[in-house]
């Protein structure tokens, strides 16, 4: 009785080893890696809590008009902004999309030259949608897509925006 005893501890200690030995070698090599948080461009300054703040050197300031309502927002320094800047004043159609931002068709491309293959805007961000030429105004998370480009901010929050329920049109100008 205690050789079939004795063979039971074997087993159970050869039983134990083998799930630690499975645990330690195999298991990593076959569940998916923890995913790591790549940094993203960030802007050269930060949101200001609803006051209106002077540009950084290289910001162009500019104002959003829906209605009678005046937004007002920074252009960050970078080749899709600048070509942004190049077009305005322009009036925009915009609507809704996804519940988290307000997209409207730009009149022509942007380039896009220099910029990250794609991002991740934060609400409160002016961007630009490159494989539909859309200029995008922000106001949830989108996440990170391929063809968004950060180019500027909203210098306050942006409840404006996303309180628009119906498509809207909007002037983007440069500010006085």
């Amino acid at each position: 009785m205690s050789s079939s005893r004795n063979q039971i501890i074997a087993f159970i200690f050869a039983f134990i080893f083998t799930l630690t030995f499975l645990s330690a070698v195999v298991a990593p090599t076959i569940l998916p890696p923890t995913p790591t948080l790549l940094p993203t461009a960030s802007p050269t300054s930060t949101p200001t809590e609803g006051k209106t703040a002077m540009p950084t050197p290289g910001e162009t300031r500019i104002r959003i008009i829906i209605g009678d309502t005046i937004l007002t927002g920074r252009l960050w320094d970078n080749a899709t902004a600048r070509d942004l800047i190049a077009q305005l004043p322009l009036t925009l159609s915009f609507r809704d999309f996804n519940n988290v931002e307000k997209i409207a068709t730009l009149p022509r491309r942007l380039s896009t030259e220099g910029m990250p293959p794609g991002d991740d805007p934060l609400p409160g961000e002016i961007g630009y949608y490159a494989p539909w030429n859309n200029l995008v105004f922000y106001y949830g998370d989108v996440g990170y897509f391929n063809g968004i480009v950060r180019i500027g901010q909203f210098d306050g929050g942006v409840e404006f925006i996303a309180n628009q329920t119906a498509d809207f049109t909007a002037t983007i100008e440069i500010a006085p």
